[in-house]
């Protein structure tokens, strides 16, 4: 972006707008300015995915501005430049004659669009349930995959934030727009795969690639006040209430949003699990409120002010049941497992945005941000280890964290040397941690007389870092800025200070008459109460640590850019040194002492136009990981005597080689979409853990080694082709990827190749008052081991998903949702054969169908279930967690704006009864 900025930016612009009669705008579209005198050209460029567009570097004088765009008529005016910007408003094509003559284009808009890093879902070609959130579009397009937590996942890749009007929503919780946000309000869904903010900020990569989605606003709920208000109570004391609040003016917008409910729908990310020791993980079934304010606000793009301040708590309960197979040769096993778990927590946090271009050569970008957060916890888990051990855990935890930090940018493009630049880039962040943990833990080894070892401990966690970042980086023109080569050169250093202090106290444990039940596979187990002296307490020294941790960090990187109107090339080279340090402050044996590494991380990045909507993208990065701490530290920890960690002072860092290769085009007369994607890792030196078992006590010894040999590839096709006049939509999805892991059971080295194949397509039929939708889908993975005493494993998974939405007259709405879902390959118990039925109909009244009432039924079988498999070179795990099943609900809502009468967006459900008449613009219909 630095770049071509620095180009092109000079004291006057021309900008617009370019769309079509039906105000959809035209991305690529082509911009040309020429001479008024002769038709020379003078410069050009082409429209964003908003069909905005921006000439900079314009002299005084009189000109031609041509639009063109495939299939639509060109468009010539004149434009004049006087000591001034130039703002040529909306630019409107119309379609080619020769492409609309004795034909019959129907009013549906192109449901699925691919441009270059983009791809573009039209939202109204997907209908929901009335007052439906973004979440509920979303799993419905193809190719994009929202889990049973919310996190949204795009080919492959998880989505980091989700923008508004290309505007931060939320900063990087994108489950907060996902589940809050109306649908009504989108026109456009675009997901988008881009480089850093530092990144396109100063034209110098840095490697960081991130997958956004952006939401375009319709046009008409531009200006004005909207939002809606929810309620509903149901079976099983189930309730939902949420609002959302919106004002947007003049390229301003502000947010209030609000939530509670029972019924697992948490309206944002619960950063907790990141922080605090918590049991439960993201299953379970979970109780949750929110409320939040989001803002962004300022004089056009001259000074833009924004940020979000956002409350939030839950509290989530859980059950897991376990089968886990270790995969040995001389003594495979069976462990069974069950826990119940509870997480509650509390979060407050603040994220601002200022961003200030006081002209075309300079921009300035600063980020604070803090959080407080607490959490409680209380877990308890029950094993049995097949001839082994008998176990139980039980553990409280506690805990508070505060974190803040800073961000700043500045960029500057030089105004009397074309193609120069200069960026400057400062970052700090701080976070205190401190948590408390009560842990009782009764085993009982059967193989030596039914031993017992039993200990009660109380620990006390604390950590604090602090991080300091600056990057400089450079950018300079090699010969002309015209031809469009460029040499950029960056230096990056970053420090960091990480402490740690954990402090173990035992206290004595006795046991008296009275005992606890536990049923496992049908089984009753019985185990003592301990009686717990909790006046009497002592410190272990061999369990605590006090830790004092650095990090000193570089890198120097030298790339080379081309740019010109056919491809983008940006390669070069970073050099990497890094020094570490760990200084243990209670035993001097588990310090580290200071080592420095160098390392060599090249990259690529080569896009190439075939024509305005077909190209490829060919990217390559190398990256170098370190060992963690805990890895290197060559101390066993006996902090859990059946899972004794020790590391290895001898691992060197790995290497990671990416490539990534994607292909898209889209035919705007079929109005077909095509992208594939393939990108593949290559680990040298990879770091893997080292796992030998004790055959009598089922505990485990595990260290880390370097091996080389592990590499994943993926590729993955999307297909998407409207049919017969529109109504009908064909998609198409197909994912592959295979996975060579290395890992060692107990002892013995086992390659485990992994291969899996996913195929879903999909039919929908769009009529004027109904939509049907079946997509069915299959899933095979297979896994082989080199050890002999493992053997293959082959799951399937299979089923498909029904979705049908009738608008019936007098303002009712039937909706049902019907998922079958099968497996086979999993372990004796684990399997599933399931119908997940949901459905709803809705009664919309008052005028613009403003209010509805609605009955909802979820899981109407009582069908669901929650069951996983996790697959590593040394044991198999089939897990099971409760999950929400049945319940109705009746539920409220009202919709409210200050649109006026007539200057209302269609609703993307309306449905028209009787015959279709031309929309508004007259830009389609029949045409003669």
């Amino acid at each position: 972006m630095a770049v071509t900025c620095a180009m092109t930016g000079m004291a006057y612009t021309i900008s617009g707008v370019v769309t079509d009669t039906g105000e959809e705008p035209l991305a690529e579209a082509g911009i040309r300015l020429l001479n008024a005198k002769d038709s020379t050209y003078v410069k050009g460029t082409a429209a964003d995915l908003n069909g905005k567009f921006t000439l900079r570097d314009v002299k005084n004088g009189k000109y031609i501005l041509e639009t063109s765009y495939i299939g639509y008529v060109k468009d010539l005016r004149n434009v004049s430049v006087a000591d001034k910007d130039v703002n040529a408003g909306t630019i409107t094509l119309s379609e080619s004659s020769h492409v609309l003559a004795e034909t019959t284009v129907t009013a549906v808009k192109t449901p699925i669009k691919v441009m270059q890093d983009t791809v573009e879902f039209n939202a109204d070609s997907y209908k929901t349930r009335p007052n439906a959130v973004v979440e509920d579009l979303l799993k419905r397009l193809p190719g994009v995959e929202v889990d049973t937590d919310g996190k949204i996942t795009a080919n492959g890749k998880e989505v980091t934030k989700i923008l508004v009007d290309g505007k931060e929503f939320f900063s990087d919780d994108p489950k907060v727009a996902s589940k809050n946000l109306p649908v009504n309000m989108v026109d456009k869904l675009q997901v988008v795969e881009r480089k850093s903010d530092l990144a396109r900020m100063t034209g110098v990569d840095d490697g960081e690639d991130e997958t956004v989605i952006n939401l375009t606003v319709k046009k008409g709920m531009k200006n004005g006040w909207f939002g809606t208000v929810e309620a509903g109570y149901g079976t099983d004391d189930r309730y939902q209430a949420a609002f959302n609040v919106n004002r947007f003016w003049n390229d301003n917008q502000i947010t209030f949003i609000g939530s509670a409910n029972n019924t697992n729908d948490l309206g944002f990310t619960d950063g907790n699990g990141n922080r605090f020791r918590r049991f439960g993980g993201d299953q379970g079934i979970s109780n949750s409120q929110s409320f939040g304010v989001n803002f962004n606000v300022g004089k056009e793009e001259i000074l833009r002010v924004g940020g979000d301040v956002m409350y939030s708590h839950s509290d989530k309960e859980s059950t897991r049941r376990q089968n886990r197979q270790y995969l040995l040769e001389d003594d495979p096993y069976t462990q069974n497992s069950y826990s119940n778990t509870r997480d509650k927590g509390h979060n407050v946090r603040a994220d601002f945005r200022i961003e200030w271009k006081p002209d075309s050569f300079n921009t300035l970008d600063f980020r604070p941000n803090f959080s407080y957060n607490q959490n409680d916890s209380w877990s308890e888990a029950f094993s049995v280890s097949q001839g082994k051990n008998t176990s139980l855990n039980r553990s409280l935890s506690d805990g508070k964290s505060y974190e803040a930090g800073g961000r700043l940018i500045f960029n500057h493009n030089f105004a009397n040397h074309r193609g120069r630049s200069f960026s400057v880039f400062a970052n700090y962040r701080m976070s205190h941690v401190r948590e408390y943990e009560d842990s009782y833990v009764y085993n009982i080894f059967h193989q030596f007389n039914d031993s017992i070892d039993s200990y009660d401990q109380w620990i006390d966690n604390k950590t604090w870092s602090n991080f300091v970042s600056a990057r400089l980086t450079w950018t300079e023109p090699l010969g002309d800025a015209r031809n469009g080569n460029f040499l950029t050169v960056g230096y990056s250093a970053n420090m960091r200070w990480n402490n740690a202090d954990k402090l173990t106290y035992d206290r004595p444990v006795n046991f008296g008459d009275d005992v606890w039940h536990f049923m496992l596979n049908d089984m009753d187990y019985t185990l003592p109460v301990p009686e717990i002296d909790y006046a009497n307490i002592a410190l272990v020294d061999s369990l605590s640590n006090r830790f004092r941790n650095t990090n000193f960090q570089q890198d120097i990187r030298v790339g080379f850019k081309k740019v010109n109107s056919k491809y983008n090339l940006d390669a070069g080279i970073s050099i990497v040194p890094i020094r570490t340090k760990s200084t243990n402050l209670s035993n001097a044996n588990k310090s580290i002492p200071e080592r420095t590494t160098w390392n060599y991380a090249p990259f690529l990045r080569f896009r190439y136009k075939f024509d305005k909507s077909t190209s490829v993208n060919v990217d390559y990065y190398g990256r170098s990981s370190q060992p963690s701490m805990n890895q290197l530290q060559p101390v066993a920890d006996y902090s859990n005597p059946l899972n004794v960690v020790q590391g290895n002072p001898d691992l060197v860092p790995s290497f990671n080689h990416n490539i990534r290769l994607r292909y898209q085009s889209f035919n705007m007369e079929s109005q077909r979409s095509i992208m594939t994607m393939m990108d593949a890792q290559v680990t040298q030196n990879s770091i893997i853990s080292k796992t030998i078992y004790d055959s009598q006590t089922g505990g485990r010894y595990t260290t880390y080694e370097n091996v080389n040999g592990v590499w994943n590839a993926r590729l993955m096709n999307m297909f998407s082709q409207p049919l017969h006049n529109k109504v009908f939509t064909f998609n198409n999805n197909i994912f592959t990827n295979f996975n060579r892991r290395i890992g060692y059971n107990n002892g013995e080295r086992n390659v485990s190749n992994s291969f899996m194949i996913a195929e879903s397509f999909s039919f929908a039929y769009r009529p004027d008052n109904l939509e049907l939708e079946l997509r069915p889908m299959y899933h095979f993975s297979t896994t082989h081991n080199s050890a002999s005493s493992m053997s293959s494993t082959n799951v399937h998974r299979y089923g498909g998903n029904f979705n049908g939405t009738w608008y019936m007259p007098l303002g009712f709405v039937l909706n049902t949702e019907l998922t079958y879902s099968a497996t086979s390959g999993y372990a004796a118990g684990y399997d599933e054969d399931s119908w997940m039925w949901n459905a709803s109909i809705s009664y919309q009244f008052l005028p613009g169908k403003n209010a509805t009432i609605m009955l909802k039924a979820y899981d109407l079988l009582q069908q669901k279930k929650d069951i996983s498999r996790s697959v590593t070179a040394s044991y198999i795990d089939d897990t099971q967690y409760n999950a929400l099943t049945r319940y109705f609900m009746l539920s409220f809502t009202y919709k409210f704006n200050t649109f006026g009468k007539g200057n209302q967006p269609a609703d993307r459900n309306e449905r028209r009864w009787g015959p279709p008449g031309p929309p508004p613009g007259g830009g389609h219909g029949r045409r003669h």
